[in-house]
């Protein structure tokens, strides 16, 4: 009887534990694209088209997986288990860029390497992310170098940039999160099609001595 009465209260104790327990739902996010700035200008038509292959992104190891990511000190990162990325944020990251710089550098056309279908681009853009979370003070920090090819002297950047964002997480949520960080890939292609533009208004003799280094707060 003793026994009994042990495995009853111990079935009560579990079921207790089990209702006092919250059950919190995993949310998933995915990054957007973000219409380009009334200053962002298309390219004339009547400069030479650039065709531009976007390669593999890089992108650090801290990155490859699926929670969410904050930064709590240089040395230190958190991750959220209830919250995390819809695909790989590697493959997000690189299909919300190419659709950003696509809306910004009409008629000139970006793509990755499934998207050429056989054609051969005049350009390549080689990108590597070298940090992108949230920190405590709820700023989303993203940073890059990126370089710009010729295809005609693929051995030689053409332009080399390092930049730097930091966005303000407007309400501190993990989706206003996923929202600055969004601003700050737009900004990137934003300053990608920039260079495009320079490149396309620029003497070819001239091209090959433009080098750049941006830092962008």
């Amino acid at each position: 009887m003793n026994k009994l009465k042990k495995q009853i209260l111990l079935f009560f104790l579990i079921i207790n534990v089990l209702s006092c327990t919250s059950y919190q739902q995993t949310t998933y996010y995915l990054l957007s694209a973000i219409k380009p700035p009334p200053s962002i200008l298309e390219v004339k038509s009547n400069h030479t088209l650039m065709r531009i292959l976007v390669k593999n992104i890089k992108f650090p190891d801290y990155l490859d997986r699926p929670q969410m990511i904050l930064r709590d000190n240089e040395y230190k990162l958190e991750l959220s288990e209830y919250h995390r990325w819809a695909e790989p944020l590697k493959d997000d990251f690189t299909r919300v860029f190419i659709e950003n710089l696509n809306t910004r550098i009409t008629p000139n056309i970006a793509s990755n390497y499934a998207g050429l279908k056989g054609v051969k681009p005049s350009h390549k853009l080689s990108v590597e992310v070298l940090r992108m979370d949230v920190n405590t003070q709820h700023q989303v920090i993203l940073i890059t170098k990126w370089s710009l090819f010729s295809e005609k002297n693929n051995d030689l950047a053409i332009t080399q940039h390092k930049s730097a964002y930091n966005i303000l997480v407007n309400n501190k949520s993990h989706e206003s999160a996923v929202e600055a960080q969004s601003k700050a890939i737009a900004m990137l292609a934003d300053e990608v099609s920039t260079t495009v533009q320079i490149l396309q208004q620029t003497p070819e003799k001239k091209r090959d001595k433009m080098f750049f280094f941006r830092k962008k707060q």
